[in-house]
């Protein structure tokens, strides 16, 4: 039988003879399929070609792994959730500074710097900015005020905006070598300046007091104190809120009605301080006025559009009355923001003011003499309707005697005959005939204006 082995176990009968055994090497076995190689494709027997499933065990386990991140993750959101109300109920209002008595509020307020106290320039630069708006009927109308004062230099910048009418801005810049302005109306501007010897005053204090901005709503706090001390009744409430919006620092808020002008009626007034006691600001509204006021510390300088400016300009003054209708006529010199200006080469003038066809007015002069000349009393001979030359007298008067032309000074013409009947007396440089200039939104009370301004808009839309 082949296969068999010998008795002695040395030998396999092979079918024919009998073989050593060592010569016959055994059949492979068969091979049988992997188990794990239940998930592997057909034709695929290499390891590169094998398209990597795994066992469900491991599924399982990435599937354990995203549910802990997800709970994470809602955990985490909830946390924070949470931290946000705690802050926002528990912690940032036990950081707002706490609300004033009636008496605490007065003895703050009397700390606050007064008008007089920025116009002594002695503490800190000073800004106060105003923001007015007004809607009524869809319409809104915006001013805005922004108003700087140092011991040095002051500045105005005023802005209108108005439905139908576009906007108008000026800008005032004063030291004390110059005063320079800049005029705008929607895309075009007019910029000018004019050199100064200095100011009888101070730029702050002809800022604050002759300035058409509205100062006084920047001081409007210690106009509340002595409203309080007349009428006690007054309302008075104290209270936390941010400003100037909720998301700005946290203060103290003291509310109170009152009326600011008789034109204006009865207005809701909030004044904030910070954690110091510092005055943050005012807000003052009704049903359609919004008006938000603010302060500033910091240092100021020049704009730059003075260095453009124009400088070929007269100076900023005139006489108080200029037309001659009589043989002696006497003017006082009134100067804009109190300026003085050098009499070299100054004169004394006389002069007509003739206009064309489209109103645009030239100063022609007639007469002229130096102020020094003047100073000790100067002739001119005009002639009379009948070409005969009459003797006219022309003074100046330094009343300061500051060797300047400033405020307060006069200027007189005396003839024999009133020969000068019509003409104008006036003061002159290299640059022109003197005169003041508008540079500023002109109103007595702003509040009024803007309902005056509003009224005519609505009656525009109405008619349209």
């Amino acid at each position: 039988m082949v296969g068999e082995i010998s008795p002695d176990g040395n030998f396999v009968w092979n079918g024919t003879e009998w073989v050593p055994k060592e010569s016959v090497e055994p059949a492979p076995a068969p091979e049988t399929e992997d188990a794990s190689n239940v998930f592997e494709m057909a034709g695929l027997g290499s390891e590169q070609e094998n398209i990597g499933w795994e066992p469900v065990t491991e599924k399982d386990d990435e599937g354990g792994k995203g549910k802990i991140i997800a709970l994470s993750f809602v955990g985490l959101l909830i946390l924070s959730a949470l931290s946000w109300v705690m802050y926002a109920f528990v912690i940032d209002p036990m950081l707002f500074p706490d609300p004033y008595s009636k008496s605490k509020f007065v003895s703050v307020v009397d700390d606050q710097p007064t008008v007089d106290d920025v116009i002594a320039g002695e503490g800190d630069p000073w800004a106060c900015y105003v923001e007015m708006t007004i809607e009524e009927e869809g319409m809104t109308l915006r001013t805005n005020y922004d108003i700087y004062a140092s011991s040095d230099s002051a500045r105005t910048f005023s802005e209108l905006k108005v439905p139908f009418g576009g906007s108008y801005s000026t800008d005032v810049w004063i030291d004390n070598e110059q005063i320079a302005w800049k005029i705008s109306e929607d895309d075009s501007s007019n910029k000018s300046k004019v050199a100064i010897s200095g100011l009888d005053s101070s730029p702050s204090e002809e800022v604050l007091t002759n300035s058409s901005a509205p100062i006084d709503l920047c001081f409007i706090h210690h106009q509340i104190v002595e409203n309080m001390d007349a009428n006690p009744s007054q309302k008075f409430t104290s209270d936390k809120e941010r400003f100037p919006d909720e998301d700005g620092v946290r203060a103290v808020k003291v509310e109170t009605k009152m009326e600011i002008n008789e034109d204006d009626g009865v207005m809701d007034i909030a004044v904030y301080f910070d954690d110091e006691d510092n005055i943050l600001g005012t807000k003052i509204y009704n049903s359609s006025l919004d008006c938000l006021i603010t302060f500033s510390s910091d240092s100021f300088s020049k704009p730059s559009w003075v260095k453009s400016a124009d400088s070929n300009t007269p100076m900023l003054l005139d006489l108080g009355f200029s037309s001659i209708w009589s043989t002696q006529h006497n003017s006082m010199v009134d100067s804009q923001y109190n300026a003085t200006y050098s009499m070299e080469g100054a004169k004394v003038v006389i002069y007509d003011e003739m206009y064309d066809d489209e109103g645009n007015s030239t100063k022609v002069i007639n007469f002229e003499v130096l102020i020094q000349d003047a100073m000790n009393g100067a002739l001119i001979q005009p002639t009379n309707w009948n070409n005969e030359i009459v003797n006219c007298t022309i003074n100046f008067t330094d009343s300061d005697s500051d060797g300047e032309i400033s405020s307060g000074d006069v200027v007189s013409v005396d003839c024999e005959e009133d020969v000068l009947n019509g003409h104008e007396l006036g003061i002159a440089n290299e640059n022109g005939v003197a005169e003041k200039v508008s540079m500023e939104l002109s109103w007595v009370s702003p509040m009024f204006t803007i309902f005056a301004l509003l009224g005519a808009a609505l009656l525009i839309s109405r008619r349209e």
